[in-house]
């Protein structure tokens, strides 16, 4: 088995997670989340940038292919938002559905959320929802209170997931800033099936194309799936993977190197006019780049976990990546006419850096369509 050190880890991870170049997938936001299979969105305005880093898309763009039915946002790995095909939901659900529904059976009982409540609820939304309907968040909860269930608290938030999760809605076509509710079987007509073996070999292959190399326990601690599970998914996908040691665990990647062709220096089209590689990247919170491990430790230094996810609540902060090192986070402030970015750097930033970071202020700029400046302080 071979053995790599952290910079060529992390050098790989950049290259699957398509951060090398400013345009690094040129099939948009779709090609995004092929690459990618899933990324979280909890945080819908950060989901979208995420897939517009990527491709180089605007935000208009981006959009576009959530109003097309081509991307969705449901709730199908740890119980958690997650922006992924439209085609997608069905067998990712039917794999995982189960294992995050038994989970919360608690909380359904601390919410008194009977099965009868809930099957209540579900009726309203199909008959709401049937025939093309579409609804906000707003719309729906106001939709539960007219047919006498209680939303207060957290009991509509878990109404809309538990319909989600359950594969009767999705998250669909946007309205202004907001993604609307439809029906899960008349938005996604088309659906993949995969059978158990089947899904547990694609999960683990999609997961790998955008995030290897990678551990036995990311992806488990990912798809929140059991480590036997992710096992048989290996095992079943073997062919088309490869092991290598890193810091004496092994991990995983495409066989054949398919997702790390080499050293950008090395390509033909380096030479190429405009062609260039991003050695800085200004990441949305939630980002997979760092969410998408339970071991963070080769990009995210110790002392700086606390500032990234303070408090350790989940709550990730946009983060500065530089050549693949978290370095420090970012904020913004916007208006109508311009946005400004204020960097909060963990160590002062190398003189050869300040290029690259302006850069990247730059491509937020043409995904915004709106001018972003660096807030000189």
């Amino acid at each position: 088995m071979d053995s790599i050190r952290r910079t060529e880890l992390l050098a790989r991870r950049l290259h699957s997670h398509a951060l090398t170049s400013p345009v690094s997938i040129p099939d948009g936001a779709p090609g995004v989340v092929d690459r990618l299979f899933a990324l979280q969105g909890q945080d819908l305005p950060g989901a979208l940038w995420s897939l517009g880093l990527r491709s180089g898309s605007t935000l208009t763009e981006v959009t576009a292919a959530f109003d097309d039915g081509t991307l969705v946002r449901s709730w199908p790995f740890r119980g958690t938002l997650h922006v992924l095909r439209a085609e997608d939901v069905h067998w990712t659900l039917a794999l995982t559905s189960e294992r995050i529904l038994r989970s919360a059976v608690r909380r359904r009982e601390e919410l008194e959320l009977d099965p009868e409540t809930l099957e209540k609820a579900r009726a309203a939304a199909v008959g709401a929802l049937t025939g093309g309907g579409r609804l906000s968040r707003r719309e729906l909860l106001e939709l539960f209170e007219a047919a006498g269930i209680r939303t207060n608290g957290q009991r509509g938030y878990h109404l809309l997931w538990h319909l989600s999760v359950t594969g009767t809605t999705v998250l669909g076509p946007m309205q202004g800033s907001e993604q609307l509710f439809v029906l899960l079987d008349e938005w996604v007509s088309e659906p993949r099936r995969l059978d158990r073996d089947a899904s547990l070999a694609e999960l683990v292959r999609r997961y790998l194309a955008g995030r290897a190399p990678a551990g036995t326990a990311d992806i488990a601690w990912w798809a929140k799936l059991p480590l036997a599970d992710i096992r048989a998914g290996l095992a079943e996908a073997a062919a088309d993977l490869d092991e290598v040691d890193y810091a004496g665990t092994p991990h995983w990647r495409l066989s054949g190197g398919a997702e790390f062709p080499g050293d950008p220096s090395d390509r033909t089209d380096a030479a190429e006019p405009g062609f260039r590689t991003r050695s800085v990247a200004l990441l949305p919170g939630f980002d997979e780049y760092l969410l998408g491990y339970t071991d963070r430790s080769a990009a995210l230094a110790a002392e700086h976990a606390p500032l990234t996810v303070p408090g350790g609540n989940g709550i990730f902060k946009p983060t500065l990546v530089i050549r693949g090192r978290i370095a420090g986070l970012w904020s913004r402030k916007s208006t109508a006419k311009k946005t400004v970015l204020s960097l909060h750097p963990f160590a002062p930033i190398p003189r050869r850096d300040h290029a690259g970071i302006r850069r990247a202020a730059e491509e937020y700029g043409r995904f915004l369509a709106v001018p972003v400046e660096l807030d000189p302080s």
